[in-house]
Formats: structure tokens, C-alpha cells, sequence
């Protein structure tokens, strides 16, 4: 991961995703779902984030205003399986695949910016705004 301290940009680089996932039924298919899901979980962490106004209403429902990641943004992503069948998972003992990287890879992202500026930013996203604040010891 690369952060900007000058502006608080944060990069991620690549991101290691490893899964209990019961028994694998499709790889390619797996290996996706866990792509999608670690690249959500960037978003999540450093880009989406919804912005109501006193009513309640959302303020940036169009996609100019909500930063999704794209694939220029996405990390390298390496996927890794831990295949123990689950009796009572599903077929075979399989399990879901997709949504399960999106919380511990905000989680690591948050770590990883800790560790680079000496302290937490507490608010996700982790904008640039906010990255930048933390590091000067000011609220964003």
C-alpha cells in the first residue's frame, strides 16, 4: 500500500485473500467472487460513502458523486483456498464466497494506514480528506 502523506491519498497495491470456503464447486467462478468481493471491500474502505442531508435524502446518488472502485483502482489480487467440507454447508459441503472479503479487507486497509501514519482514522471511507487529517492530528 502506498499513502500519499502530502494529500492523503491512499493506494492499495495487492492484497492477499485467503478462504475457508468448504469445497470449491467452480474455481474460476470462486476466484471472481472473491475478486469482486476484495475490491468492494476497497470501496468500501477508502471511496463509498453515502452522504444524506438533514432530510435524510441522499446527496450523491449518481456514480459522479459516489466513487465506486474501478479496475483501474483495483489491486493486484491473489486468492487462495482453504477447502474443508462443512457437513450441512451446502452442495458438498461448500460455502458463499462472495461477500465474506469485503470486511476483513476494509479492516486490513485501515490497519495498513494506521501503521503507515502513527494513528486510526475512525471514519470509513477513508477519504483522502479524512487520511490527511489524521496524519496532522486534526478532524476532518
Amino acid at each position: 500500500m502506498k499513502v500519499d502523506r502530502a494529500t492523503g491519498v491512499v493506494r492499495v497495491l495487492k492484497v492477499a485473500a485467503a478462504h475457508d470456503s468448504g469445497l470449491i464447486l467452480n474455481r474460476k467462478g470462486a476466484d471472481g467472487q472473491v475478486t469482486g468481493g476484495v475490491v468492494m471491500g476497497v470501496g468500501l474502505a477508502l471511496s463509498e460513502g453515502t452522504q444524506l442531508d438533514d432530510q435524510g435524502r441522499q446527496r450523491n446518488p449518481a456514480l459522479l458523486d459516489y466513487k465506486l472502485v474501478t479496475s483501474a483502482d483495483a489491486p493486484e489480487i491473489e486468492v487462495e483456498w482453504i477447502q474443508i467440507p462443512t457437513s450441512g454447508a451446502g452442495p458438498r459441503g461448500s460455502k458463499g464466497v462472495g461477500e465474506p472479503p469485503q470486511v476483513p479487507t476494509a479492516a486490513a486497509i485501515a490497519n495498513a494506514i494506521s501503521k503507515v501514519i502513527g494513528t486510526q482514522v475512525r471514519q470509513m471511507p477513508m477519504t483522502p480528506e479524512r487520511v490527511w487529517a489524521a496524519a496532522q492530528g486534526v478532524e476532518a
